[in-house]
Formats: structure tokens, sequence, C-alpha cells
């Protein structure tokens, strides 16, 4: 965590010092929730090993696949957190996974405590509005198979990762959608 902290911004010892004491530590395994539809986000984790997935169930109880993330990243529905209100996604651990928990309170006591950690949580929330609004914009004006070329060239390791069902929802097409674009694509490139 600390060589990702560092990418951020420096942060010094003594801003390390502050952060140690409100840090946990969590197990999960393969198919736990770190959150669920209905519940408030107390706390941003950040993954130390692992892979997740974030999903809300549509209308029509389909499951939506809405981001993935992995080791180290940090891991928040941030409307939920910010507002401290229920939250309509769901966070799964892909696999058995180990995050390091920052609850909200201590969080926010953080913040106070030191300019350093209060702009580094800006930066944090500016990275994951970039995500966010990417994924918005990536649905919103790529087509099908600009999307699949599109993860394919900043994260082709969520290929090897993640279902063919799951990519597809990702996407926002059928698996059979998915399957004569992938077989489309490789036949263009050979």
């Amino acid at each position: 965590m600390i060589t990702f902290l560092n990418q951020v911004m420096q942060v010094s010892e003594a801003e390390l010092e502050l952060l140690y004491p409100i840090l946990q530590y969590r197990k999960l395994k393969k198919q736990d929730f770190i959150l669920k539809e209905g519940d408030v986000c107390r706390n941003v984790y950040f993954i130390t090993e692992g892979f997740f997935r974030m999903y809300y169930v549509d209308h029509d109880g389909n499951e939506i696949n809405y981001r993935f993330t992995g080791r180290n990243n940090f891991l928040v529905d941030f409307q939920s957190f910010l507002m401290q209100k229920p939250s309509h996604f769901y966070w799964q651990a892909m696999h058995d996974a180990e995050v390091l928990v920052l609850p909200y309170n201590d969080i926010h006591k953080l913040y106070a405590s030191s300019q350093a950690w209060n702009n580094f949580g800006r930066l944090i929330a500016e990275r994951v509005y970039l995500q966010l609004n990417e994924r918005v914009e990536m649905l919103l004006f790529m087509t099908p198979e600009e999307r699949y070329q599109h993860l394919l060239d900043t994260q082709p390791d969520l290929f090897n990762q993640v279902s063919q069902f799951h990519l597809s929802s990702y996407l926002g097409i059928k698996p059979e959608s998915l399957s004569r674009l992938r077989k489309r694509l490789s036949k263009s490139r050979h």
C-alpha cells in the first residue's frame, strides 16, 4: 500500500504514523460480499490481494457488472460513502481476497488532522471519478466493438480474470454477441 500511496503523492513517515492505527485487515473468500444493495458503505477498502466486481441487479433481475478492480486499488461506493445512504450496488470478491479497511469516521479524523491526508483523499476521489466517468462515456459514446477494443487496450488482464458472461454484462452486450464480436475481431487480425 505504501508504494501505491507514494505513486499518488509523497507520504512522510509522520503521515504514515497517523494512518497505521486506523487500518484494519480483512480476509474474504471467493464470492463473499464487501457491500450489498441496501447497505451503507461505511469503509474505504484497499485491495492487497484479490479481485472484485461491482454490479447491480436491474428490474428484470439481471446482474449488470459496472466495475472490476483488483490488487493495489481502492474499493468504495463513493455516493453511498459520502452521503452515508444505502448503496444500489454489490461488491463481490471474484477470488479469495485481502483488504485493508479504512472506516468512515477514522478517515474524516485523518483528513482533519493532516492537510496531506486531506489532499490525498481529494486525489483518490478524482481518480475514482475519472474511472467511473470513463465507464459511463464508454457506454454512451462507443460501439460494442470499440468498448471491447478499449478493454483490450486498457485492461487486458480482465479477459483472464472474468468469465465471458461477466465480461459481456460489463460491455453492455449479450454473451452470444460477445462471442460473435470476438470471432469477427480474431478473423480480421489474421
